[in-house]
């Protein structure tokens, strides 16, 4: 026999309808923490984009060169800004140094990012944790205490060989095996800055007399603006403060064919080192049953020059310095493939938030997310990138800029003298197409985009042709 319901019992039941519908809403905008990947950010230091061995057969790093095949290789990478603190302090706040004030090595301008400032809530790491995701960071950080500004756990190490950052890295991933959050792990290893202290394991890898120079090498450099590492208008080039090289090499010019061998040597031995420790972290991802779902994102803070052009250390606007290698590889990434679109280092920030779910995005990121290049590796995401490095004199606005085109970059010096390259016909940057038609013309098209991006990133004026 049916009996009807009372209010009462009407009344929960609705409730009940209510509160399911909610908890469907809810999910709906929420991800299932099992249906988002893990995600890790391989962020190493002073890697030039020759300095890998899926670009370079002189080196030998096995362990990088399989886990880049296994997913999609970024061959033409370029970051916010050739020196260590305003790159990284651009990879997690997600806009140019001018931006966000540390235009050189003025890590103190970054406490506006850190607990308590008022940027604290726009860092990479706050906006995963705020998205569920369990955060940590070992290695070298050059922007403050990890912790203060955002990760939950995670402290900055300095030793020169990475082995704690790398130890540590691997204890986080061993915590997080039995866990059922998703995590964000920054590893930043110092590798290879100098000094460059290799173990004679790695050296003995190679023969210094038969790795290839740079074909753009030179003992010193030529004394014009786009070479310069100073303030605008000094004929300034770089050598290390570091005393401790090996066998006491200086990072900068001038340096006969024997001296960089050695230096290069050296640089690659400890490349080696770096391919080894990576390859006992992705180890430790399998043993731990994570790999399957994380999502490994690996490039480097600025390039350097190893004699190319005459010049030691980065600063520049030439290849060696400012393009970096990288690879993204995981759940989503297609394998075996390479991809020619022009990226940028901001474009990790949103790529990290669309593969977490997230629903939007901080209105101040001058990135791009690169998922759509994940699906099509034959897309494009844009079609100029942007650097400056423009406080290595101590005062905003000293320095160089660059718009790199599909085929053509546009620097415009510290001197404010234009320089126009062929990419694809003069590679090795050699000869500076200003004054003929062609060249002329591409130059015109990208001072246009680098004007208007100046602009956008309160920049300083520029001078008129």
């Amino acid at each position: 026999m049916h009996h009807p319901i009372s209010n009462r019992q009407a009344l929960v039941v609705a409730s009940v309808m209510l509160l399911a519908a909610l908890a469907s809403i809810v999910n709906a905008q929420q991800p299932n923490a099992h249906d988002r990947p893990n995600l890790i950010v391989i962020f190493t230091d002073d890697q030039t984009f020759g300095g890998i061995g899926y670009n370079n057969p002189d080196l030998k790093t096995p362990h990088l060169d399989a886990l880049a095949r296994s997913g999609l290789i970024i061959e033409r990478a370029y970051v916010a800004s050739p020196i260590c603190a305003a790159s990284r302090a651009s990879m997690m706040s997600g806009v140019f140094p001018q931006q966000h004030g540390v235009i050189s090595l003025a890590r103190g301008n970054f406490k506006r990012y850190h607990t308590g400032g008022d940027r604290a809530d726009l860092t990479l790491a706050h906006q995963l944790h705020a998205l569920g995701y369990t955060t940590g960071f070992y290695g070298k950080s050059h922007i403050g205490k990890p912790t203060d500004y955002g990760f939950d756990v995670g402290e900055e190490i300095g030793q020169h060989d990475d082995v704690p950052t790398f130890a540590k890295a691997e204890q986080f991933l061993r915590d997080r095996a039995t866990k059922d959050k998703p995590f964000f792990l920054w590893v930043a290893p110092h590798q290879p800055h100098v000094p460059l202290l290799p173990d004679q394991r790695w050296l003995d890898l190679y023969d210094p007399a038969k790795l290839t120079l740079p074909g753009n090498f030179r003992e010193q450099p030529t004394a014009e603006s786009i070479n310069n590492q100073g303030r605008p208008g000094e004929d300034y080039y770089r050598d290390s403060k570091y005393t401790k090289n090996y066998k006491n090499l200086p990072a900068g010019p001038p340096r006969d064919e024997p001296t960089i061998r050695e230096f290069i040597h050296a640089y690659y031995a400890v490349i080696s080192h770096l391919d080894d420790q990576v390859g006992h972290l992705v180890k430790q991802l399998d043993e731990s049953g994570l790999r399957k779902n994380t999502v490994i994102v690996y490039l480097a803070d600025n390039g350097y020059h190893l004699g190319s052009h005459g010049l030691g250390n980065k600063i520049t606007m030439h290849e060696e310095s400012v393009r970096v290698p990288m690879f993204i590889t995981g759940p989503g990434a297609p394998a075996g493939r390479r991809t020619k679109a022009l990226v940028s280092s901001l474009d990790v920030y949103p790529t990290l938030l669309e593969l977490a779910s997230a629903k939007t995005m901080p209105e101040q990121l001058m990135g791009k997310s690169l998922v759509p290049l994940l699906r099509d590796p034959d897309s494009q995401v844009r079609d100029t990138v942007f650097s400056e490095c423009v406080g290595v004199g101590g005062k905003p606005g000293e320095g160089h800029r660059m718009a790199r085109g599909d085929t053509w970059k546009y620097v415009l010096t510290g001197a404010n003298e234009p320089y126009v390259f062929n990419e694809r016909d003069d590679p090795s940057e050699l000869k500076n197409r200003i004054t003929d038609p062609a060249g002329a013309e591409a130059a015109s098209a990208l001072r246009a985009q680098l004007v208007k991006w100046m602009g956008q990133i309160s920049d300083r004026s520029v001078p008129q042709n």
